[in-house]
């Protein structure tokens, strides 16, 4: 949820007249274009829930999405104001309060990220908190940041491979988890059956990314459910500190 006052909206709908088109002339398929360029699918469900007019749908896309993304959808849209009063001079510049609204959304802390010692915690709705490493998170952010979630899965499997290629010199599972590769990883050898146990499943697990990131990389990128997004990401953060305990 944005931080959007009351007046900041006002300010935004006064300025948009979505229907009317008053300066930025929205049709409904160069407003999904808009937002196509921020991987966002404007007509989905969870946007027309209460109404499929352009500015109930604005309403609730500022209302479910956080401060960033708000932020840069509307930075861009003061592009699109400064364009149309250089071609027509305005008294009023709204494109210099549509920005001064964004930097303020800027300003305030994030709500989904906060950084730990070693490890970045990202909070989702004050439920579930997922510790994801560093190396990982680092890599993918800008994806997330574009709501481009199918590529940051992708990445993060790419970031497990790379630290398996640097810990054995093969980056696929099935080979880097060799028995002649076992101390490389862990350390030393399985003490008893129970090691053993341990070892295995932390080779599945990496298996499974490896079988998870031949199928993404054998298929057309496509739209990715954010939540399934973070459940893979969380597997490939697992991997990634089990393999690196040593």
């Amino acid at each position: 949820m944005s931080n959007l006052s009351p007046a900041d909206i006002k300010y935004l709908d006064n300025a948009l007249r979505l229907e009317t088109g008053f300066i930025v002339r929205f049709t409904k398929e160069s407003f999904a274009e808009f937002f196509q360029h921020f991987n966002i699918n404007i007509y989905d469900e969870k946007y027309t829930a209460n109404g499929t007019s352009m500015t109930n749908i604005l309403h609730t896309f500022w209302n479910l999405e956080d401060n960033k993304l708000v932020a840069m959808t509307l930075l861009e849209l003061a592009s699109l104001f400064r364009n149309r009063e250089l071609a027509i001079p305005m008294y009023v510049k709204f494109s210099v309060e549509i920005e001064k609204i964004a930097n303020k959304l800027q300003m305030y802390p994030s709500k989904k990220v906060e950084v730990n010692n070693n490890m970045i915690n990202n909070i989702e709705d004050a439920e579930v908190t997922i510790n994801i490493r560093p190396e990982i998170y680092e890599h993918i952010k800008r994806y997330f940041a574009t709501q481009d979630y199918y590529h940051a899965v992708e990445e993060a499997y790419k970031i497990v491979r790379q630290k398996l290629r640097e810990l054995t010199g093969e980056e696929k599972a099935s080979q880097a988890f060799s028995e002649t590769n076992i101390e490389k990883i862990f350390g030393h050898k399985a003490k008893d059956d129970t090691e053993k146990d341990f070892f295995d499943g932390v080779k599945f697990i990496n298996m499974a990314i490896q079988m998870f990131r031949n199928e993404k990389a054998h298929t057309p990128a496509k739209q990715l459910d954010r939540n399934l997004a973070i459940h893979y990401i969380s597997l490939a953060s697992l991997a990634y500190e089990l393999i690196s305990k040593n």
